[in-house]
């Protein structure tokens, strides 16, 4: 390995042990292959696991001795464009900080190391703290990181009602990429408790927020929990149109009922199947297989009381008795109770299948407004069907129905470099579309979206990129998706 890489491994050797750091080439490839958000990467120089906060410190100043850039790593799972991007990067893997601290039940938070998962918080919960729930990822394996989640205002079980995750963030302990050591919100005041999400002046929290750790390597946060009520349960309703799903799905998200509104259309079924083995039509579909909706919406309800449940399915189905007597469909679908199980299972495995389709998907996220969900439903579609991939769209209410996130789910053949490039072509095309209708990539990639985003935020940009100089004068830290 060039340069000062070898004197870096030697050092860092010493601070971690031998069984913590590695240069295999294997290995270092690996952590190519982990991300659903992205689809470019850089191979590391080296794979670095300190156990806490201390050995970070002492792997964060000898990167600023040697001029290392790190890459933060906690689950990985929405890396792509936070790995390595400059020559001799390593990634600081947070695997190792996996303690889960403390519950406080009365403020309502959790204090969890960078590498604790969603599998471990939920399962501890429901052993130690069965009327508690902690905000895990939905749709990501059990190992996807409540921190992940939580720093790229992901989407967790209760994102439809309480909003993006990183609303959920009470506190943050940062390492800096000069090796200081903030903590944010109250935590900030030695001695006092993370129980408030600002401190006695400006926010530092928002700025580790869609970062990617390229702002400081996030070691711990206090994170809200919320009520787990006995009573939970799940409807859906079939629509044939989207404006008729959006329609009625904001109707109900305006009387905030459902702590998990999403749906989509009725590529969500077969492009979870291996493509040589299933229709490609709707058609060939219900008469081969079974009954799918073309659009559909689930509404996942929690409550304290049956009368409480009954009260929130009466709501949803009057505001679908609108749409049917306006011409429209709304009808309630009867679902098998595996399926109902699968949903409703925390944390679940629902966004692993898609790889079965073509070997390869990412997933690409936008925010807009949730009456354009049926709008940047239909051109998503249309314009995946125009560069021959299965139209895969999901939607789903933030913070009930203020705003969608619209997901269409790209499923390539990954062993080919065609379909590398069919999906980035699509990505661009789409790009220029819904940024002329002012919706928002909120995970923007480092060469198609941010590209096509920056010349709209110049100040934005400059000032980012002032207070990155400023925190890490060295430039160790990765550029992320931002390039800063």
């Amino acid at each position: 390995m060039p340069g000062n890489i070898d004197k870096f491994v030697d050092e860092a050797t010493k601070i971690i042990g031998p069984d913590h750091i590695t240069t295999n080439l294997a290995m270092r490839h690996s952590y190519m292959a982990r991300s659903v958000m992205g689809i470019r990467a850089a191979v590391a120089e080296a794979i670095v696991k300190p156990g806490n906060r201390d050995e970070i410190q002492e792997i964060v100043n000898l990167c600023n001795k040697y001029k290392i850039p790190i890459s933060p790593y906690s689950g990985g799972l929405s890396g792509g464009y936070a790995q390595p991007l400059k020559p001799e990067g390593i990634i600081l893997d947070l695997v190792r900080l996996n303690k889960i601290i403390e519950v406080d039940e009365d403020a309502r938070y959790v204090i969890v190391e960078a590498g604790v998962t969603s599998g471990q918080v939920w399962t501890y919960f429901r052993k130690h703290h069965p009327e508690w729930a902690p905000p895990v990822p939905d749709g990501a394996p059990p190992r996807a990181t409540l921190i992940g989640d939580a720093l790229e205002r992901g989407f967790s079980l209760v994102t439809s009602k309480y909003g993006p995750q990183g609303r959920m963030i009470n506190g943050l302990e940062v390492i800096l990429p000069r090796g200081d050591i903030i903590y944010t919100g109250s935590w900030a005041l030695k001695g006092f408790k993370p129980y408030y999400p600002w401190g006695p002046g400006p926010d530092f929290t928002g700025l580790f927020l869609g970062a990617q750790g390229t702002m400081g390597i996030i070691t711990k946060a206090a994170i809200r929990i919320i009520p787990h009520p006995p009573y939970i349960d799940l409807v859906a309703y079939d629509y044939d149109t989207p404006e008729d799903m959006q329609n009625h799905s904001m109707a109900v998200l305006k009387k905030e009922v459902g702590v998990m509104v999403q749906g989509g259309n009725w590529w969500l079924v077969p492009s979870r199947k291996d493509e040589r083995e299933v229709p490609t039509t709707l058609e060939e579909w219900r008469e081969t297989k079974y009954y799918i909706p073309e659009w559909l919406m689930n509404y996942e309800l929690w409550a304290n009381t049956e009368k409480e449940m009954q009260s929130q399915m009466d709501i949803i189905e009057e505001e679908a008795e609108k749409i049917r007597e306006t011409g429209g469909k709304a009808d309630p679908m009867e679902l098998h109770p595996r399926a109902k199980a699968v949903r409703l299972t925390k944390p679940n495995l629902i966004a692993v299948p898609y790889a079965m389709h073509r070997a390869g998907y990412v997933f690409i996220t936008w925010y807009c407004p949730w009456k354009d969900c049926a709008e940047i439903s239909r051109i998503s579609v249309e314009t995946m069907e125009k560069f021959d991939i299965p139209p895969v769209q999901w939607v789903a209410s933030i913070e009930q129905g203020r705003q969608c996130i619209s997901m269409p789910i790209i499923t390539f053949d990954s062993r080919t470099e065609k379909g590398y490039e069919q999906a980035e072509a699509w990505d661009k095309y789409f790009t220029k579309i819904a940024l002329k209708k002012g919706w928002l990539n909120y995970r923007p990639n480092a060469f198609i979206h941010w590209p096509a985003m920056r010349p709209l935020m110049p100040e934005y940009v400059k000032m980012l990129k002032e207070l990155k100089d400023l925190w890490d004068p060295n430039g160790i830290m990765h550029p992320g998706r931002l390039e800063v």
